[in-house]
């Protein structure tokens, strides 16, 4: 599913401390309180210690969402944080989807698990869109992150 966007997002791997510092501290604008992840430095850090990759999603310098990638098991698992809400709207979400299975092809990965809370109901809509399933797991003992899956 190819869409055209005025404005095109890039997605940079995090991998210094200074740029997990960037990443973490471009929230201010976006989300301090979310039932799904705790936005903090040090949850960030435990992120990436456990495997995670993380990516900030930009348009030009600034930071407008951060996404997650983590290989298990055959499969790419993906999540990300919100758009920060003046950039809501320009098709940035679905830009961030693309990213996913663009990564997932690029590992030779046949399936994507997305996790996101089962409050969120654009993402709920948004994956819904791009060909996802839910499932009735949650995400690691997590009752707010549901798990959607799809089968490139």
């Amino acid at each position: 599913m190819s869409r055209k966007y005025d404005k095109k997002l890039n997605f940079i791997l995090t991998k210094s401390q200074d740029e997990v510092e960037d990443v973490y501290n471009y929230d201010v604008e976006v989300f301090t309180d979310s039932p799904d992840f705790e936005w903090s430095l040090s949850s960030l850090k435990e992120e990436m210690q456990g495997g995670w990759q993380i990516f900030s999603a930009r348009l030009n310098d600034e930071i407008v969402a951060v996404a997650f990638l983590k290989e298990k098991d055959s499969s790419l698992l993906t999540k990300n944080t919100p758009i920060k809400m003046v950039y809501q709207g320009n098709g940035f979400s679905h830009q961030i989807k693309e990213f996913f299975e663009g990564e997932a092809k690029t590992r030779k990965i046949k399936e994507l698990k997305h996790y996101c809370s089962s409050h969120n109901f654009r993402m709920i809509s948004l994956n819904e869109n791009h060909g996802y399933f839910r499932t009735p797991r949650a995400f690691d003992g997590n009752k707010y992150l549901t798990e959607w899956r799809k089968i490139l």
